[in-house]
């Protein structure tokens, strides 16, 4: 039987294979992601149009519809809101770099993926929905170096799919402090309590699977 991260992963790749992306389209989608690697938000069109030398907005904004729509990315209006595993909202899981700057993931396995797309050690900091407090995970050539407690563990809810997996999916898919700490939570949460549990190891495989080819 296949688990819940199987058939996101299937659904991923399923998605990534329909969408046939022309190479301007692709190009954006680089930059997009880089940009925010770099400046933890989303590029504005001329952003994009001086970085690619385009002078037409409009084609932008064409190209960025296109990618909304097949869920490479979440926009409001002209704002690029999010791009997997990138969030331009502060979310419960903060990437910190071996520079010091910070950036925001949607989700726990997207923020555990981000060492993969980018090849970068990486500290995630999150909070535990049961209790709120700080989780630290540093991640270093491909494996877990630490994690602050040494308890943590990654649920995965079933929860409703929709065509935006920023939205549908990634809010319930966190890392709690312990499988205790998860019990608690789901007793107060039985709408979200359905769901599996992960082990770091076994979470950052699915992050690697996930993001490692997505700027190849």
């Amino acid at each position: 039987m296949k688990t819940i991260i199987d058939r996101i992963i299937e659904l991923v790749e399923i998605s990534e294979a329909s969408i046939k992306l022309n190479p301007l389209e692709d190009q954006v989608r680089k930059f997009i992601l880089r940009f925010f690697a770099t400046k933890g938000k989303g590029p504005s069109f001329e952003e994009i149009a001086k970085d690619l030398n385009l002078t037409s907005l409009e084609k932008i904004r064409k190209t960025i519809r296109n990618l909304h729509r097949a869920d490479a990315l979440t926009k409001k209006g002209d704002l690029i809101i999010s791009a997997y595993p990138f969030s331009s909202i502060e979310t419960p899981h903060k990437i910190i770099f071996e520079d010091g700057h910070e950036v925001y993931a949607l989700c726990a396995t997207d923020a555990l993926g981000i060492h993969f797309m980018l090849e970068k050690d990486i500290k995630i900091i999150s909070k535990c929905p049961a209790c709120g407090k700080e989780l630290e995970i540093n991640v270093k050539d491909s494996k877990i170096n630490s994690c602050e407690p040494s308890s943590i563990i990654e649920f995965v809810s079933l929860s409703n799919t929709g065509c935006c997996a920023a939205e549908n999916l990634c809010p319930f898919i966190n890392f709690f402090c312990s499988k205790e700490h998860l019990k608690e939570w789901s007793g107060r949460n039985p709408e979200h309590s359905n769901g599996e549990i992960y082990s770091l190891d076994e979470a950052l495989k699915h992050g690697k699977i996930i993001f490692a080819e997505r700027l190849k």
